[in-house]
């Protein structure tokens, strides 16, 4: 990809283009397999990237992940015949993410998959215990819904949380344990509704959703995805040194 399709990307999120310019450009994301992944991330990273800087407590870490990463990928560039003119006017960060883009396409174009790393490898959860709740008469249930996530019965665990988020639905923790039933159980979609949620707030799982974000994506083999999403999980994170593990397999 070129710096200005990544400036193009900020214009169309930005709602900068004109009518024909956005048609043009829905038309390209219709036709251009690559240039459809490369925008996906640059919409997941930006978001991303919004959020943190929204959290200064947070911010350094993300940042300090895209400063390395841009510094190496445009330093390799500047290396080669033809190294690439960076523009004052794009915002550095926003560059950094494309930088970002292109390592992580570059691997998949050069990996392809290699097998390098499985879903199996790291879906290590938690063990649970709902039954220590202040449980208003839903102990019985409490219970059930940790003997059966702990013994890895997905199945009945996520039915059993969806009894619990009936009575309590903005339930963080439910909500977090259930997307995990969901991943486990191929309900990828579902799954990624709830922890991009999570993922945005804050809670005390919101990094621990952008990590099973990840996994979701690792379980369905996609790889792109997955590396941005774990380049967003900053070193103050419970799974920071498991996302760096899972980027050192991909790569």
């Amino acid at each position: 990809m070129e710096e200005q399709d990544y400036i193009l990307f900020e214009n169309y999120l930005a709602g900068d283009l004109s009518a024909d310019q956005i048609l043009d450009f829905e038309n390209r994301l219709n036709t251009d397999k690559n240039f459809k992944q490369a925008f996906t991330i640059y919409k997941q990273l930006s978001t991303n990237l919004e959020h943190e800087i929204g959290n200064k407590n947070k911010n350094s870490d993300f940042k300090a992940n895209l400063d390395g990463i841009s510094h190496k990928y445009f330093t390799k560039l500047e290396d080669q015949e033809h190294p690439i003119a960076v523009k004052k006017s794009f915002n550095f960060y926003k560059l950094a993410i494309a930088a970002s883009i292109a390592l992580v396409m570059g691997f998949f174009v050069y990996n392809q998959f290699s097998g390098g790393a499985n879903y199996s490898d790291f879906n290590t959860h938690d063990t649970i215990d709902f039954s220590v709740r202040d449980a208003d008469g839903n102990i019985g249930l409490l219970i059930k819904t940790t003997k059966a996530f702990n013994n890895k019965d997905y199945k009945k665990a996520k039915a059993y949380l969806e009894e619990l988020l009936q009575d309590d639905p903005d339930n963080v923790e439910y909500n977090f344990y259930y997307a995990i039933t969901n991943i486990e159980l191929d309900e990828f979609a579902k799954a990624e509704t709830i922890l991009d949620d999570i993922s945005q707030g804050s809670s005390a799982y919101n990094n621990k959703a952008k990590w099973y974000l990840a996994l979701s994506k690792l379980k369905q083999e996609k790889e792109i995805e997955c590396k941005a999403i774990l380049l967003t999980i900053p070193k103050d994170a419970d799974d920071y040194n498991q996302a760096i593990k899972l980027l050192n397999k991909l790569e």
